[in-house]
């Protein structure tokens, strides 16, 4: 035996269906048997995500936002993930990754279910792509609702022409791909269909995150100069926004400079999870904000209004009648500053009608008469 003989790398002999020999080294075998260990670990994880996620949007989303285009939308494509996942991994159990069939080409002893759930999966790709760009559509237009109707419209066109670019190109590539299942083919003469549709997926998520995230930033912004500092639902849809741009680029990025099996398809499971996580954390710091609000609206009517027991205060005007002073009221002055005094009481008398204001109820117009002086 030679001195060079390395067993580590030695090649192992398949014998044809018709005779000929197949030559096939144990390093080729070894990644024939970690390809589908390691693909399998990231579709597994992906899966898991997919399904506590849903479990959690169905269990914390309110009665009566169920039936939002955008709650629907969320369900879906987190169904249509968790199909696509499942199918993907169980055509790791079917004859197709046959170590003989692999090697050899012979998928001759395929059944016809592991070709309809290799296709099924890639439908359900195109699907779930499809559900995607539609809801980012959908929140791109509930974000800049408060613009000019022009604007809106030219801002829906062109988001329905950024959603069909990465749309068209993955179909195309679904149409493809089937036929080279069918005919028991490689997909190597169209894989720069599915470069550009990679390229196409990543840069329409990134325009429509970044819309929102810059309208988004402009509202935050002028919360601020308002003096609202609060961590609030636009702050959290900013963050989602912020991290639904850059994380699945990132991913798209480094799948092209990487080994790392399917990296790529991490990119819409990264897309489906951010989502409903968005609406579910910025409902819950909105609910937290309603709790508190109506918390310090308890408190002070307590101070305000000690010995009054009924808190239902529709109006001024029809709790008056219960004996007790139910609110402070304030009427408006149009005098500037410097002329306060006795000019503002006579001013002030010589008028018959005000504003008045109810502490957290409401404001409207009642006679000065009526309530007495403040």
């Amino acid at each position: 035996m030679a001195s060079d003989f390395d067993p580590f790398n030695q090649t192992i002999t398949l014998v044809l269906a018709n005779g000929d020999p197949l030559d096939v080294t144990l390093q080729e075998v070894d990644d024939f048997a970690q390809y589908p260990i390691r693909i399998c670990i990231n579709y597994g994880a992906q899966l898991g995500a997919s399904i506590i996620l849903l479990i959690i949007l169905l269990l914390l989303t309110k009665a009566e936002k169920r039936r939002s285009y955008v709650f629907c939308f969320n369900c879906f494509a987190l169904l249509i993930n968790f199909a696509r996942l499942l199918c993907q991994i169980i055509f790791f159990t079917s004859p197709f990754t046959n170590p003989y069939a692999y090697f050899s080409g012979d998928y001759s002893r395929v059944p016809d279910s592991a070709y309809a759930n290799s296709i099924l999966s890639v439908i359900l790709y195109s699907l779930l792509l499809t559900l995607i760009e539609a809801s980012l559509v959908l929140q791109v237009q509930a974000v800049c609702a408060n613009l000019r109707r022009t604007y809106r419209h030219i801002l829906l066109g062109l988001s329905i022409a950024t959603a069909l670019v990465p749309i068209s190109f993955r179909y195309w590539y679904a149409v493809e791909n089937i036929k080279s299942i069918l005919g028991s083919e490689t997909t190597q003469p169209v894989n720069w269909i599915e470069s550009i549709t990679q390229i196409a997926i990543t840069v329409s998520i990134c325009c429509f995150c970044a819309v929102f995230v810059t309208k988004l930033a402009f509202a935050i912004r002028l919360r601020r100069k308002l003096g609202i500092t609060d961590f609030g639902p636009m702050k959290v849809i900013f963050v989602m926004g912020c991290q639904t741009m850059i994380i699945p680029a990132i991913f798209s990025i480094i799948h092209y400079s990487t080994d790392v099996p399917e990296l790529a398809s991490n990119v819409l499971t990264l897309v489906t999870l951010s989502l409903p996580l968005s609406s579910i954390w910025a409902s819950t710091t909105l609910n937290k904000a309603n709790a508190v609000s109506s918390y310090g609206r308890n408190i002070w009517q307590v101070l305000s209004f000690s010995g009054y027991k009924d808190t239902k205060q529709s109006s001024c005007a029809s709790a008056s009648f219960s004996g007790t002073k139910p609110c402070t009221k304030c009427y408006s002055d149009s005098d500037p500053l410097a002329h306060r005094g006795k000019s503002r009481l006579s001013s002030v008398s010589n008028r018959k009608y005000g504003i008045a204001v109810d502490h957290d109820i409401s404001v409207e117009s009642a006679r000065r008469d009526s309530f007495g002086e403040v």
